[in-house]
């Protein structure tokens, strides 16, 4: 057989390929994928999901596919369908070789022999298991069992297809050498699972005739012995040669990978001997597969889950020549969930009108505008929000159909919701892929993850001498409106009594902000948060009242009531507050407190630009104040040989406090800020792009504020979601004394930062230390 591949290409044509990658052939470098076991979707939909995995956008010629799926597992004619189209996998009977085998259609005592060595070497004797045992997948049997019995079958029928069948084999192999061009270009191979094996038998027989400046095997079985046994590679000794034509050979494994059980090839394969110039020996880096953290689809040989790794991704880059920074059409972390069965809440950006991208030449763009103008009249980035909510719609429509389920209930569930630069929608693996090969047709810009945000739990006004400045300049925030994005208000209670509440918007639900009549707040953050800023009340004979008592507050809702959300509700309340202050002949809301955050993905984002941050450099900009809670992972739980410690760590901010156009708030010890210092629970700086954040502290621990359960009473809770309002009420009340600084964020930060009290901690702690509201009105 190997004899056989040599032969495809004769020794003249060698020669020239060899010539032409001599003479400095400008091919452009192409990259060949070849899958690994298991019933796969389409030729065409399988390239473009490793594609949009790799790379973020769909690569077209620049990327090949060596499809084999349909030789071991001719299309389905019948039986049950998943939703992405590819035939569900029945529960093997309990002897799992004699069944994989006979699925196979391989028959042979050699065949069984295997088989059963394979079976007995993850997890049972004689086959007999429903899958990997705890030695090789080391969890608890209700994580295993959604994956190991499926993939063992799998593995034990597509690998002795493969060695045991020798038409399928040959076929499979000319599948892999029908992508790999004759022309010398350097190529970058990928190969999953059983795919590193038919790889590495074509690369040992092309031998240097082929210009392999990189193979990646991800998830693979070339560390076995049971699989080594039936390598078709020469010379057959160990350690066996790296391919004539591959100049590097990077391997990833998951630790739990069932197929990688072997983590290390580097061992297994080697120099040969007169290599010269010697090549490098293979490089193993185990790393975390996605699917290997999800509790819903846990699988850590899915292949996605190893493309989508920054890695892997790195890798592979480095080997086709290709920019990390390019631009992408899918986000990784997007990427990552295509993965795993179901929708995942995403944001999807559209370009402006104008706006070139995408290497688009102007002249093309321009033409293409002017026939949407012709279809649709004129151009505005909302026409093109609500025609791409409608294409999209249309796009998970027709996928329902063609899976037979209701078209109607698909798009209930999509719950594709119209933002003003952004569609927010919950879509599947197949609808996030057909949006990216439709990017263009849609204006699509980039496909972000809605990512999670959450509220953050962990005497005051002396510490920020409000108390002062009400007395001395009468700076109780009157003619104010603040907006607080958290998770409603209990608009109700004694404390919110003379009108405090303006108005409680729902962003939670699909469709515009609805404005809430009933007063509820399940939860109690948000009640809290706004007690801090505004309103006033007396509650067994002690007085309780805001920052900024005769502030008022518009609430949204954008947090649910177990105090979780997703960055398309936070940007809903946004564009909502953007149109009250365009709509109106002055400022309407002057500030936005967000005690709210969560982490962010330095591989996805730049520090500061993640979809959410973008929204807020846009209010900021248009005047509005932008006071966040930096978070509260300043203090993490370790394991140790000694038992469980505490550590601090820097460069915790979260997401959305590591932006630059805001104040991003941590916290101090409320009586003895200056003997106690900064909270431990409190994030630290810098960034991770190296700035100074926080900005600010202020009182964050055991702050008495609006008990949401109760119309009368207060509670104490923690945290620097307890600190941001504090600072909200100040400069509210500043701005209430100070009224020409009002649409003037900048100024107003500058100021703030200049009147602060050096606490004497480290500025990574402290920013700049503790807000004094009288030494910001006696400076202006």
């Amino acid at each position: 057989m190997a004899k056989a591949a040599r032969a495809r290409r004769s020794p003249t044509a060698r020669r020239k390929v060899a010539a032409r990658a001599a003479a400095g052939d400008a091919a452009q470098p192409l990259v060949l994928y070849i899958h690994g076991v298991g019933r796969h979707k389409p030729a065409d939909e399988l390239k473009a999901e490793w594609d949009l995995a790799l790379f973020g956008s769909d690569r077209g010629d620049a990327t090949r596919m060596a499809y084999w799926s349909d030789i071991v597992h001719p299309p389905a004619t019948g039986g049950k369908r998943s939703k992405r189209g590819t035939r569900t996998a029945d529960e093997p009977s309990a002897d799992v070789a004699d069944a994989a085998l006979k699925e196979a259609g391989v028959s042979s005592k050699a065949a069984g022999d295997y088989a059963e060595a394979i079976a007995a070497m993850l997890g049972a004797p004689a086959g007999r298991t429903r899958g990997p045992g705890k030695k090789v997948l080391p969890l608890p049997r209700f994580l295993r069992k959604p994956v190991s019995a499926a993939f063992l079958k799998a593995f034990i029928g597509d690998t002795a297809a493969y060695f045991f069948d020798k038409e399928k084999r040959r076929r499979i192999r000319e599948r892999f050498q029908a992508v790999v061009p004759d022309d010398g270009r350097p190529l970058t191979i990928v190969a999953h699972s059983q795919g590193s094996i038919v790889a590495l038998e074509v690369l040992a027989a092309l031998g240097a005739s082929v210009n392999v400046v990189k193979l990646v095997t991800i998830g693979s079985p070339l560390g076995l012995q049971e699989v080594q046994d039936f390598l078709d590679v020469l010379p057959g000794r160990k350690p066996f040669d790296i391919p004539g034509g591959v100049e590097q050979w990077h391997n990833f494994a998951d630790p739990l990978d069932p197929v990688a059980l072997d983590k290390g090839l580097r061992g297994e394969f080697g120099r040969p001997r007169d290599a010269n110039p010697p090549r490098p020996l293979i490089v193993d880096e185990l790393v975390v597969n996605d699917g290997t953290r999800k509790l819903i689809g846990f699988n850590p040989h899915s292949a996605i889950g190893y493309l989508a790794h920054p890695k892997v991704r790195r890798s592979v880059h480095e080997g086709a020549q290709f920019d990390s920074m390019a631009r992408f059409v899918v986000a990784r972390d997007v990427a990552e969930g295509l993965a795993v069965e179901g929708r995942q809440p995403v944001i999807i950006e559209l370009l402006e009108p104008g706006y070139w991208a995408l290497g688009e030449r102007g002249p093309e763009l321009e033409a293409r505008e002017d026939r949407e103008r012709r279809a649709h009249g004129e151009i505005t980035l909302a026409d093109r929000v609500e025609r791409a909510a409608a294409q999209i719609g249309e796009v998970v429509r027709t996928m329902a159909r063609a899976e037979g389920r209701s078209p109607d209930q698909a798009e209930a569930d999509a719950r594709i919701d119209p933002l003003r630069r952004f569609v927010a929608a919950r879509l599947t693996p197949d609808e996030v892929r057909q949006v990216a090969v439709e990017h263009k047709t849609f204006n699509v810009y980039a496909v972000w993850r809605s990512s999670s945000k959450k509220k953050l739990i962990a005497r005051s006004q002396a510490v920020l001498q409000v108390d002062a400045a009400r007395g001395s300049y009468g700076a109780r925030g009157g003619g104010i409106v603040w907006a607080v994005l958290d998770t409603g208000v209990r608009s109700d209670h004694a404390h919110f009594k003379n009108g405090t509440i303006q108005a409680v918007w729902d962003c939670t639900q699909r469709g515009a902000p609805k404005r809430l009549t009933s007063d509820t707040d399940r939860d109690g953050h948000g009640s809290h948060v706004s007690g801090i800023i505004a309103g006033e009340s007396r509650h067994k004979g002690t007085a309780y009242a805001g920052m900024a008592p005769d502030t008022r507050l518009v609430v949204y809702k954008v947090l649910d009531d177990n105090g979780q959300g997703e960055d398309a509700w936070i940007i809903k309340a946004l564009d909502h507050i953007a149109r009250q202050n365009e709509n109106a002949a002055g400022q309407v809301i002057h500030g936005i407190n967000l005690s709210l955050g969560g982490p962010y993905d330095s591989t996805v984002y730049g520090c500061g630009f993640t979809p959410i941050c973008q929204e807020l450099r846009r209010q900021w900009r248009a005047g509005v104040v932008v006071v966040v809670a930096c978070g509260n992972e300043g203090q993490l739980d370790v394991q140790t040989s000694d038992g469980e410690v505490e550590i601090n760590t820097s460069m915790s901010i979260g997401d959305p406090a590591n932006l630059e156009d805001c104040i991003a708030v941590g916290s101090v010890n409320a009586d003895k800020p200056h003997l106690y210092g900064v909270s431990p629970f409190s994030s630290r700086g810098p960034t991770s792009d190296g700035r100074l954040k926080p900005d600010v502290v202020a009182p964050g621990e055991r702050i008495m504020s609006v008990n949401s359960r109760s119309k009368t009473e207060y509670r104490v809770e923690s945290g620097t979601s307890m600190a941001a309002p504090h600072v909200s009420g100040m400069l509210a009340a500043f701005l209430s004394a100070r009224r020409e600084f009002r649409g003037r964020p900048d100024d107003v930060k500058r100021i703030l930062m200049d009147a602060c009290t050096d606490i004497g901690r480290d500025r990574y702690h402290q920013g700049r230390g503790v807000p004094n509201l009288m030494k910001m009105l006696l400076s202006v």
